[in-house]
């Protein structure tokens, strides 16, 4: 069994003496980490009855993770355990029980087969789109190359709380002089498109200085909380369209024979995922 980065992971040893039975003895444990690092202070062990010791670790990588059981004492022993750590599935821009509903299904019979729709269906969504609609709420730095002396388009970032833009004036890689908020102009303005409010911020505009274009090197850094702040409500739609197709032809015959062979329906097969994703997709094509 897998778990995910991020599962606090519980785990358990039973000292035994030779007959079997359960003894109290000197155990402690040690965690190593996918790279081989020790996990550091050790997890501590508590007794939560005679001869049986739990403890748990946090998991923030993907990997093998070890662990080794030490027993003296009583018991002498060295046991030995791991799990297989994987990143986390990415969000789905709708729902399992909205799926269950528009497919007018009650029972968890094939909560495995729609939960892996909807994440084919999202990064579908994704490629067409050429953009993500989750959100983060922590700030992390991005590099980018400006359009021009005035303008830089940046990826999609749903608040100004952590913002920093910072440039890379020398062309040495490093990004060390630091823009204030008179510096420059955040778009959409208002966090409007079209008419529609909620939109993240895009695009910056330099005001009383100048984006460096000469050097080689992505010349700003900004420094966001980055995607939406929350899914638009056309995309969640699209998603449920899509996601619900895919879980139909799966048991069509001729039908898709497998997710992860095939993958989803595509946005281009469907009008009406297109026309509900269309506002959000970055370089729409022309047609002449």
């Amino acid at each position: 069994m897998t778990r995910d980065v991020g599962d606090r992971i519980p785990i358990r040893y039973e000292a035994r003496d030779p007959d079997g039975a359960l003894t109290a003895a000197t155990v402690a444990v040690a965690v190593t980490e996918p790279d081989g690092t020790l996990v550091s202070p050790a997890p501590t062990v508590t007794p939560s009855s005679t001869g049986i010791y739990d403890a748990a670790f946090t998991t923030d990588s993907a990997g093998a993770w070890r662990w080794t059981w030490t027993a003296s004492g009583a018991v002498v022993d060295v046991a030995h355990g791991y799990v297989e750590v994987v990143s986390a599935d990415p969000l789905s821009y709708a729902t399992l029980p909205g799926l269950k509903a528009r497919l007018d299904l009650s029972t968890a019979t094939d909560d495995d087969r729609l939960t892996e729709a909807l994440s084919s269906a999202s990064r579908e969504i994704e490629a067409w789109c050429e953009r993500q609609f989750n959100k983060t709420t922590t700030a992390s730095a991005r590099v980018y190359r400006p359009r021009n002396r005035c303008l830089a388009a940046v990826d999609d970032f749903h608040t100004t709380t952590d913002l920093v833009v910072a440039v890379d004036s020398g062309g040495d890689g490093t990004y060390e002089q630091t823009w204030s908020a008179a510096d420059y102009q955040l778009e959409p303005l208002n966090g409007i498109v079209s008419g529609q409010s909620g939109w993240p911020y895009r695009r910056i505009t330099a005001m009383n200085r100048w984006f460096p274009t000469c050097s080689k090197r992505p010349s700003v850094q900004v420094t966001a909380r980055w995607g939406w702040t929350a899914v638009p409500p056309p995309v969640k739609e699209a998603c449920l369209i899509m996601a619900a197709e895919v879980f139909k032809l799966a048991d069509a015959p001729f039908g898709v024979a497998g997710f992860g062979e095939f993958g989803a329906v595509r946005v281009r097969m469907n009008t009406r995922a297109q026309t509900l994703l269309a506002p959000y997709r970055l370089h729409p094509m022309l047609v002449a």
